[in-house]
């Protein structure tokens, strides 16, 4: 089976436990108005590989990924194309290759291909796109609804998974964001789930120009830290009281 790819990253730090050999495929079914890799969003271009030719590829570097690291498919959305998502950790699982999975969890459906891409999966980082399905839909032009029930399918089914949320001052950054944000938390077994706020930034605001779509946050300013502390201090605070 082939995928459509945007690049490889072989020594991440950033995408999942460990080292990690990151495969960006190429494809989205979003266009969020943040995305830092917004070439990645089209889904013509891109290298055209095999499953054996990623599984060739990460074994060159599967050395530097034996303590606690491992393959993270990020994009993109990788389950754009999940039938090769599939046949990829079938064959990196019987070599206990530690597996994850970049998401923004909105093309969820239960059906036997996802509930076997999930048990396949030893962590999901799934990108929660607003509070809301307003301010979702505002900010990515999708609801969250989708990304809701795979949550709660990931909960369900006790696997680990990382929620993260791009905060982008006076657009997500308010007290009922905040609220809505603990309400849904409160949702999850916190023995399994992580959160984590994600500073807005402006890296690779020049890709918007390959996709010939105008860049249009130039007037948000990236959060200070303290500003981000603080937005986590309020989400424990409503936290309590659930």
């Amino acid at each position: 089976m082939i995928a459509k790819v945007h690049s490889i990253e072989t020594f991440s730090g950033v995408d999942g436990p460990g080292l990690r050999y990151v495969l960006f495929l190429q494809g989205c079914n979003m266009q969020c108005q943040f995305c830092h890799n917004a070439d990645a969003i089209p889904q013509q271009g891109g290298m055209v590989m095999t499953v054996e030719e990623i599984v060739e590829d990460y074994h060159h570097y599967q050395n530097f990924y034996r303590n606690g690291g491992g393959i993270t498919l990020s994009g993109g959305e990788p389950l754009m194309q999940a039938g090769f998502v599939l046949e990829l950790f079938r064959l990196l699982k019987k070599e206990g290759v530690h597996t994850c999975i970049e998401t923004q969890g909105s093309l969820f459906r239960k059906t036997p291909l996802m509930e076997e891409i999930v048990s396949l999966t030893d962590l999901f980082i799934v990108d929660l796109k607003g509070s809301d399905e307003e301010k979702a839909l505002q900010m990515s032009r999708c609801g969250i609804q989708k990304t809701l029930e795979f949550l709660a399918y990931l909960n369900e089914q006790q696997k680990k998974f990382i929620i993260t949320y791009v905060l982008l001052p006076t657009m997500n950054d308010r007290e009922q964001d905040a609220s809505q944000l603990a309400t849904i938390l409160s949702q999850y077994d916190a023995t399994h789930m992580t959160f984590k706020v994600l500073p807005y930034h402006r890296f690779g605001t020049q890709k918007w120009d390959v996709v010939g779509v105008p860049y249009t946050l130039h007037h948000i300013e990236e959060p200070t830290p303290l500003a981000v502390h603080t937005f986590l201090s309020k989400i424990r605070t409503y936290l309590l009281k659930h």
